[in-house]
């Protein structure tokens, strides 16, 4: 309820009295940011990186949240930290390659997506490969510059647009989440119907991995997408005290008109639904 100008003074009383919270400097940053105060909600979310240094789910939260407010060179340098942590979770690599491409560093975003490609995963990541393929496919087809793509397999090199793109990933490992998207039609496309007579697909279900889930459209109906997530729980201690969703939304995706929305949120509940948003496609 604080006025914007009073907002940080009121976040320095509080302060000392949530010292090992995590929510309750997501939730400050979350208020700067959406007064415009955006130096302060990036400096309010640095107190992560300084809370537990060599945790991987803490500090992926932190490169998300940067990423949400644009600020994709500060998450570069912290993805590139869980990268050191978790080299055997795709993840790391992904994260780290979106930050790059973000950050208009395209070279390296792709090298590091190809790494997801190439190598072989464990089990509790399905098809993630696929979903690094197609935005390392999108990347060089939309950065306006050559790359070298040489110790690539030729074969994998093409690009594949869609007029509709969701991708729903969580920081707690051994989570189940799932993507429920529904068309203009009332058909949702879950892990029980993953293909939808629109003509929409539904990656494999992420059961105990981190995500991503996907949800991709070549030709969008006009009309109205709900796009939600069922948290079914967790077989672990949540460092965070709640799981945190990322999901990023696309349109045109792999053109020159795409556009991207990223949403951020926490679940605490137990098979918890979550709408996360709806949008109109014209």
């Amino acid at each position: 309820e604080a006025r914007a100008e009073d907002l940080y003074r009121v976040y320095l009383d509080e302060r000392p009295s949530f010292t090992s919270s995590t929510a309750f400097f997501l939730d400050a940053a979350d208020l700067f940011f959406s007064k415009g105060l955006s130096t302060l909600g990036t400096r309010v979310l640095s107190n992560l990186a300084e809370m537990d240094l060599e945790n991987r789910h803490i500090l992926r939260i932190l490169g998300l949240r940067l990423m949400q407010a644009n600020e994709a060179k500060l998450a570069v340098a912290i993805f590139k930290k869980v990268l050191v942590l978790a080299p055997d979770e795709p993840q790391s690599y992904r994260d780290l390659g979106l930050a790059f491409a973000a950050d208009k560093q395209y070279q390296a975003a792709i090298d590091a997506l190809y790494e997801v490609v190439e190598r072989p995963w464990h089990g509790r990541f399905p098809e993630i490969e696929l979903i690094a393929l197609a935005e390392l496919n999108a990347i060089r087809a939309t950065a306006g510059v050559p790359l070298d793509t040489r110790r690539m397999d030729a074969r994998l090199l093409k690009n594949m647009p869609l007029d509709l793109r969701v991708v729903l990933a969580w920081d707690a490992d051994n989570t189940d989440i799932d993507l429920w998207v529904t068309d203009p039609n009332g058909e949702k496309c879950y892990y029980g119907n993953r293909f939808s007579y629109q003509g929409g697909r539904l990656s494999q279900d992420f059961t105990g991995g981190y995500g991503p889930e996907e949800f991709s459209l070549k030709f969008a109906k006009p009309g109205k997408y709900t796009v939600e997530a069922q948290f079914y729980g967790h077989r672990q201690q949540i460092v965070a005290g709640a799981t945190t969703l990322s999901l990023r939304l696309s349109t045109k995706f792999g053109t020159t008109s795409q556009t991207d929305k990223a949403v951020t949120l926490r679940l605490s509940g137990q098979s918890e639904i979550v709408q996360i948003g709806e949008f109109d496609v014209k």
